[in-house]
């Protein structure tokens, strides 16, 4: 299986010369696709095309940042001004009630990934930004505002 990238890169502003911690988050796509589900299903799918690996056998762990179990939450330690993070990320599987097949699945939550990246800094409240990127085609840099 392909591992995916995900890198994030802390421009600024450069009175922040650092971040003491980031917590990257994937969110889904269209809560209300949910229907029906219990909160543990809820919480346990992610709806949407890509999820953070916990790179099986085989991939090197080398300068990634883990997951959790879920993966749907990343967090790195500090990180400088200009300094790139990588996260590995493959594709999401269907929930386990899901009867269709894997093709469905995969038009079904499109080539979005939505974003949620928590910032932290000794001395400033905590602070969230979210953002999209399509991850079909070539790969692409989005900066999140």
């Amino acid at each position: 299986m392909d591992v995916g990238r995900l890198f994030v890169v802390w421009l600024g502003p450069p009175e922040l010369a650092r971040l003491d911690g980031l917590t990257v988050t994937i969110r889904d796509d269209r809560p209300d696709r949910a229907e029906g589900l219990t909160p543990e299903q809820i919480a346990e799918q992610i709806w949407g095309p890509l999820r953070f690996d916990l790179l099986p056998d085989g991939v090197p762990m080398g300068e990634y940042r883990a997951a959790d179990l879920g993966g749907r939450v990343a967090v790195t330690g500090g990180m400088l001004i200009g300094e790139e993070v990588p996260f590995a990320l493959t594709p999401t599987w269907p929930p386990r009630q899901w009867s269709r097949e894997l093709s469905e699945w995969q038009d079904e939550v499109g080539t979005v990934l939505r974003l949620q990246l928590e910032a932290r800094r000794e001395g400033y409240e905590p602070w969230t930004l979210t953002g999209a990127i399509d991850v079909a085609g070539e790969s692409r840099t989005v900066e999140v505002p």
